[in-house]
């Protein structure tokens, strides 16, 4: 196999360029199918595009309609448009390129939408389940880089199949956070039947300690491993994530965590290119940034060439506290009213003091989904509703009297947008106060392929 020249760029030079317009969108070097971003459906067209956003008594008249007396999750595309415009023109103002983080999305459809409304389709993959999945829909030479390195039963049994015939044409970087697992990939290599050598990224510490390489010599082991295996795996990726801006909203706090991550990223920069220069093409080297939470305290940033906001394309509930300009709220739950209980009771069976409470009492079916961090969404239609904490929350509410009947739906605002579309089996697409399509989401975990 040839091997590839030194680069001739120097470390200055590769440094200063770093996150310039020349860099962004340079993502399939050497693939016929770098533009291509069309989806070929039929049904595309009849999703529309733009728009304004449902309104909350709109998606509750859709409930009704079409949630058969069981919870519904909505996904509103005109506000999923708007706020991928907010998101691809902050970062084309710096010369950044957009890969959304698809695990906010849990949803192939959902995924193929978001990725065909980008300048380029580019997405971050959590779990290598999913790619099958998401390559279904998504646009033919999507772009796939992985956000989690794979655990390594999940890279064999990746590893160890072929892709499905007929697969649309992509390309997949998986991601490596120790030299054990950059090992373990190019074992796997030898045997595979995907296309070799793989392309392969490394996962940075930003400061965060999250896992991922941060110590300079484990850095130097991993450049000296792929040396070794080039015929077997290519350096495409770098990915260093600031994670730990979403500890506090606070914008001090989130300017220096920005800040830290950007000096950790320029010596991981300056090391792989003193030492593995000939490992990679700088021009070409993906080197992905921050998410939904904090990538507006990256502008200006010379060191990052992508961005992947994911919850900022649907404006999940957390991002309340922090930069949300322009975004719309795009996912609804909606969970019918099981029974009127009537008044509120006089003497609620609580030891803890509650305030005097007005109104009356429901029980929901549904409207208990809270994110992995135990926080449940908020009530958003009808005004008024609240948790009954006498009765322990949530499933019991009380609203206005004679604001709810057993017909209607309470409308919720999910925390985290991913975590929130889970407990669903699909999203009802929606813009201007129509039902347009019905979404399956991702299979869930163990699910037996077909047969």
């Amino acid at each position: 196999m040839e091997q590839k020249q030194p680069s001739s760029v120097t470390r200055r030079r590769f440094l200063a360029a770093t996150g310039a317009t020349a860099l962004v969108g340079t993502s399939f070097a050497g693939s016929s199918a770098s533009d291509a971003f069309v989806d070929p459906r039929p049904a595309a067209a009849v999703l529309g595009s733009g728009g304004n956003p449902t309104s909350y008594p709109g998606l509750a008249r859709l409930a009704r309609s079409h949630g058969a007396g069981e919870p519904l999750m909505f996904v509103d595309l005109a506000a999923v448009d708007r706020n991928a415009r907010v998101v691809v023109r902050f970062a084309q103002a710096n010369h950044w390129a957009v890969r959304p983080a698809l695990k906010a999305f849990q949803c192939p459809q959902l995924c193929a939408y978001i990725l065909s409304r980008l300048p380029k389709p580019r997405g971050l993959v959590f779990h290598l389940r999913t790619v099958d999945q998401i390559m279904c829909r998504a646009p033919v030479g999507t772009d796939l880089l992985m956000g989690y390195p794979p655990t390594r039963g999940e890279l064999r049994a990746y590893l160890q199949s072929a892709p499905p015939s007929g697969q649309r044409t992509h390309r997949l970087t998986l991601l490596a956070s120790s030299v054990e697992l950059l090992e373990e990939m190019a074992q796997l290599a030898r045997t595979t039947p995907r296309r070799v050598p793989l392309d392969v990224g490394l996962e940075l510490d930003s400061g965060e300690g999250r896992g991922g390489f941060h110590w300079a010599k484990d850095i130097t082991a991993a450049i000296t491993l792929l040396r070794r295996h080039r015929d077997r795996l290519r350096l495409r990726a770098v990915i260093c994530y600031d994670g730990h801006a979403t500890l506090t909203g606070e914008q001090s706090w989130r300017r220096q965590v920005a800040k830290q991550a950007q000096q950790h990223y320029i010596r991981y920069l300056r090391q792989l290119h003193d030492e593995g220069s000939d490992l990679f093409d700088a021009a070409t080297l993906i080197r992905n940034g921050p998410a939904s939470s904090n990538y507006r305290n990256w502008a200006g940033s010379r060191v990052c060439n992508e961005i992947s906001p994911g919850s900022a394309f649907v404006y999940a509930g957390y991002l309340k506290t922090f930069d949300h300009q322009g975004l719309a709220s795009a996912l609804t739950q909606a969970a019918p009213v099981l029974k009127d209980v009537g008044p509120y009771p006089s003497a609620p069976f609580t030891k803890v003091p509650l305030p005097p409470i007005t109104g009356e009492e429901y029980f929901l079916k549904g409207s208990t989904w809270p994110d992995q961090g135990g926080t449940q969404p908020a009530f958003v239609y009808p005004a008024g509703v609240n948790d009954d904490l006498a009765e322990g929350g949530r499933c019991m509410v009380y609203a206005p009297p004679h604001e709810l009947s057993t017909e209607d739906y309470v409308l919720c605002w999910p925390n985290q947008s991913g975590d929130g579309i889970d407990y669903f089996g699909a999203l009802h697409a929606v813009r201007g106060g129509r039902i347009v399509d019905l979404w399956p989401t991702f299979t869930r975990w163990s699910t037996p392929a077909r047969v």
